[in-house]
């Protein structure tokens, strides 16, 4: 997320000295760099003969729907970081002015993650915040579509707060989901690789939307409704405990 802010709000100064190429190339750098730190992190060969051992059961329905929980919610954050910036454009910002605003958008994201991290161990129902942080999500889609310029940076920090409390409890959830190394990255993968291929729906699904209507509000109002999906999805997450005494 921190990575994204810098990103977000350099794009516009970078291209200005660059050009689109150049500063998308500057990142490919940093890329590049990530994969020789990632190429030389040391590695445990009992880690991979555990892992060459292991035979992974299939799927069940819990596991799907936390892959479509992590989609779903992960769409929101795909939507904003592909569309928000054209979005104030159209709406007469400039380049810099919006790309500004998703670097402070994705910055409020960092600290929501962090927030997230210190409590989440006074929630052990993890509802308790879950559904506070998608309805708070919910108004702020709403707040998009009724008030996007008198309250922008309301709106940012409303959606900074909502998008990164809900991708790191998302991940949490199916953490929950898991009773050992192996199956934590197993359940963690497919998750994951499931759900950013939702995700990725989401901004296509704008770009055809603004290609036709020459607006993004219909694309705000899906997301709303995928919100609401997820509040009625987010009830079904009981503690550990209560799933525990219930398989008993």
């Amino acid at each position: 997320m921190a990575g994204a802010a810098a990103a977000a709000a350099t794009a516009s100064p970078l291209s200005g000295i660059a050009g689109w190429s150049g500063a998308l190339a500057c990142w490919g750098i940093v890329a590049f760099i990530a994969l020789l730190v990632w190429y030389k992190a040391p590695s445990s060969r009992e880690d991979h003969e555990q892992n060459a051992i292991y035979h992974s059961a299939p799927h069940g329905l819990q596991h799907w729907t936390l892959m479509l929980f992590f989609g779903i919610g992960t769409g929101a954050y795909t939507l904003v970081l592909a569309w928000l910036p054209p979005y104030y454009m159209q709406l007469g910002w400039s380049a810099a002015q919006s790309g500004f605003l998703l670097g402070g958008l994705t910055l409020t994201e960092v600290c929501a993650g962090l927030a997230v991290s210190t409590l989440i161990s006074r929630f052990p129902d993890r509802r308790m915040l879950l559904v506070p942080i998608l309805v708070l999500l919910l108004s702020v889609m709403i707040l998009l579509l009724m008030a996007p310029l008198s309250l922008a940076f309301v709106a940012m920090i409303l959606l900074g707060i909502g998008i990164g409390a809900l991708f790191l409890l998302s991940l949490i959830v199916a953490l929950d989901h898991a009773t050992n190394v192996q199956e934590t990255g197993r359940l963690i993968g497919f998750v994951q690789g499931g759900g950013y291929t939702i995700a990725s729906v989401m901004p296509t699904l704008a770009g055809v939307i603004r290609q036709h209507t020459e607006g993004l509000e219909q694309a705000w109002t899906i997301m709303a409704w995928g919100v609401v999906v997820l509040i009625v999805m987010a009830f079904r997450f009981r503690p550990l405990s209560a799933r525990k005494t219930r398989g008993r």
